[in-house]
């Protein structure tokens, strides 16, 4: 008998999770049905669509970086394998998209490799690995409210049951990355104030490639406090009381 048996490795709930969420960039979104018209009605979506077609390009160089910061951890080697083929999705379905739709300006792949330019370089030290992960796991968390808020705000049928796949996507992502926080603390408890004060400092990596970052929308109540709530449930410890403390 395997020494293994039984054993629910969390690199197998993640992938199973992935498994269950999956759809198709080819299968599964209705391009020819898509209504340019409909589409063109509210050309702010389109502008947000393509800040998020830019952000996720971006994600193979952070993901990168993640994934070499910690290459002893199986578990973080398939969660960030997964982000990254999901994000590819992602970015590809939506460049498809405003393609289709005529949007313009055009994304060049000359323009998205320029914005990865600057970042490819840069590597996580080990004293920044878990302020790094809490980024990662708010901005999937926050990117979550933004699709599904955005897919609201659409008018055009084909964008907005993309929109709500992808939110749906990122709803996993960001409880994977919690995940690989949870296995740390539970290793070494002594990193919770770490954990809190990266969440108090947290910067989307996003900002390193676009001005107007696509994230959950300005005001957007339910975003901000499910944002402490994660926070709260991962360390045991109220956001707002840890932000009370330092003042």
């Amino acid at each position: 008998m395997s020494t293994t048996e039984g054993i629910d490795r969390l690199y197998e709930r993640h992938a199973r999770a992935a498994d269950r969420g999956s759809w198709s960039v080819e299968e599964d979104v209705a391009w020819d049905r898509i209504d340019p018209v409909l589409a063109h009605r509210h050309p702010e979506v389109l502008d947000q669509v393509r800040q998020a077609v830019i952000v996720e390009s971006f994600h193979p160089v952070n993901l990168g970086r993640l994934m070499r910061a910690t290459w002893d951890d199986l578990d973080a080697g398939v969660v960030f394998s997964l982000e990254a083929f999901e994000g590819f999705k992602h970015f590809h379905a939506l460049r498809r998209y405003l393609e289709m739709v005529d949007y313009r300006p055009r994304i060049t792949d000359a323009e998205l490799v320029e914005v990865r330019r600057a970042g490819a370089p840069l590597e996580i030290r080990s004293d920044e690995l878990i302020a790094r992960l809490v980024d990662f796991m708010l901005s999937e968390h926050l990117a979550a409210y933004f699709f599904r808020r955005l897919a609201d705000r659409s008018d055009e049928p084909v964008l907005r049951d993309l929109l709500r796949r992808i939110a749906a996507d990122e709803v996993r992502h960001a409880q994977s990355a919690s995940d690989l926080l949870a296995k740390r603390i539970q290793a070494q408890p002594e990193l919770v104030p770490r954990v809190l004060e990266a969440a108090a400092d947290f910067r989307h990596y996003g900002e390193e490639v676009v001005p107007e970052l696509p994230v959950a929308l300005e005001g957007d109540e339910i975003a901000i406090v499910t944002f402490a709530q994660r926070v709260e449930r991962l360390c045991g410890v109220r956001l707002v009381e840890h932000l009370k403390a330092d003042l």
